[in-house]
């Protein structure tokens, strides 16, 4: 019986049939999932690399820092870099990530270290041995890093490896400046009590520049969760954001706390939510602009694509969160084709092909090129191939053996590979040689 192989849309036969058909994942949000990494165990901290496709996470259980390829949506490599890793940043100048290890912990010569990966070829080149846990890590200008421990802050020299001493007692997570030299982290100011604290870290003579007591309220010791803007104007601690040159300057408070701010500081997430902060001296608190997918406190934002990344454990992926139209086509997607950032923009059709730029958007396809839409042909009786798929789009076969019928079942799933895939029907085809089938493209 013959199968026609025939337009991007569809292609029909006498006695089975295919459709193409494209899916909506997301609806009435501004900020939505553009894609999603299944990475396969939990993360628990993420950073993407401002001058590489990759996203790095940490994975504490089995001591190994992942590479996540956002060309290829995978992990490409795991590698251990010291026992029990719990944070990590990447250098001034790009070239290498240090990985705050615990170790054994216990406390003997060599127990505590500092690992160093070389990012162009993705291997761990040496380790810094330090005197003390090195709990959390940040990267200072080229040649320092501070790291900390329970209420042990130190300056370690990257050049020669040598621990320059301790500058401050530091409890938590610390921030710093893209310039480098003001860095953020609550600190015991007397007794057992905390302080939001400002250094400036200019040169190696540290010292306080800016504090707040009790702040947040009541004590700021149960928070971990410092975040900076990408322009430094703003910075997040607890459920209040400041003007991060001015602590006293508390701009409003949250009703959650909050984990990352976009570039200007004018979006926050927390862990539930998705927060307009612009509305802080209009109403005297934060609009909620839509809820996040899922509740985590594992996210980065990544200023260079304006996209946060943010690590879901209930399925162990990693999902990418943009700013988007009403149904859900990434800001910059279309200012990747120079289309506008309206929603007037999902219907309009500028290859004039008969997909309007949110089928486009579904099927990861160029809408300026006509030539370019997805297609199915038979290449046999029993295997569909399926052209031109992306990497970041998940096909869905779908089958039917009547066309009135609203019951479509799920045969099979695959991921885009960046050129074909093959579905071999042939088992299902024995069972049921009267179906008719039906490709879904999907986000995930």
């Amino acid at each position: 019986m013959t199968k026609q192989s025939s337009s991007k849309w569809r292609a029909t036969s006498v006695v089975a049939g295919l459709f193409l058909i494209s899916c909506v994942a997301v609806t009435g949000a501004t900020w939505a999932i553009s894609r999603k990494i299944p990475v396969g165990t939990n993360a628990v901290r993420i950073i993407a690399d401002p001058h590489r496709t990759w996203v790095y996470a940490i994975d504490q259980q089995n001591s190994d820092i992942l590479f996540i390829n956002l060309l290829t949506g995978s992990v490409q490599k795991h590698l251990y870099v010291g026992k029990d890793p719990t944070d990590f940043d990447i250098d001034a100048t790009g070239r290498f990530l240090y990985i705050a290890n615990k170790g054994p912990g216990t406390g003997l010569p060599g127990s505590w270290r500092i690992g160093v990966v070389a990012l162009t070829n993705q291997t761990l080149v040496t380790s810094f041995i330090t005197p003390v846990e090195a709990d959390n890590v940040t990267a200072g200008r080229a040649g320092r890093l501070y790291y900390n421990s329970e209420g042990d802050a130190h300056m370690l020299n990257t050049d020669t490896g040598a621990d320059l001493g301790s500058f401050a007692a530091i409890k938590m997570r610390m921030v710093i400046f893209s310039n480098k030299n003001r860095l953020f982290g609550q600190f015991v100011y007397t007794g057992n009590l905390g302080a939001m604290g400002a250094f400036d870290v200019s040169s190696d003579q540290i010292t306080l520049v800016d504090s707040q007591y009790y702040s947040p309220y009541p004590y700021g010791w149960d928070y971990n969760n410092y975040s900076l803007s990408g322009d430094d104007h703003y910075l997040a601690y607890g459920k209040i954001l400041f003007n991060s040159t001015n602590l006293t300057d508390q701009i409003g408070q949250f009703q959650e706390q909050v984990y990352a701010l976009n570039r200007d500081g004018t979006v926050a997430f927390g862990q539930a939510s998705i927060w307009d902060t612009t509305t802080f001296p209009i109403h005297g608190d934060a609009t909620l602009i839509t809820n996040m997918p899922f509740a985590t406190t594992v996210m980065d934002f990544d200023v260079q694509t304006n996209a946060l990344y943010a690590f879901n454990s209930a399925d162990n992926s990693l999902y990418v969160l943009e700013q988007t139209t009403t149904h859900g086509i990434p800001f910059r997607w279309l200012a990747r084709y120079g289309l506008g950032t309206n929603d007037a923009v999902e219907a309009q059709d500028p290859d004039n092909d008969s997909f309007d730029n949110l089928q486009e958007w579904m099927l990861d396809g160029n809408p300026t090129n006509a030539t370019s839409a997805l297609r199915l042909e038979w290449m046999s009786d029993p295997q569909l191939k399926v052209q031109s798929t992306s990497v970041a789009r998940w096909y869905e076969l779908q089958r039917t053996t009547n066309l009135a019928s609203v019951n479509w079942q799920v045969v099979s799933q695959l991921q885009g590979s960046g050129s074909n895939l093959v579905f071999d029907v042939a088992a299902d085809r024995s069972l049921r040689p009267q179906a008719f089938y039906r490709l879904k493209p999907k986000l995930y």
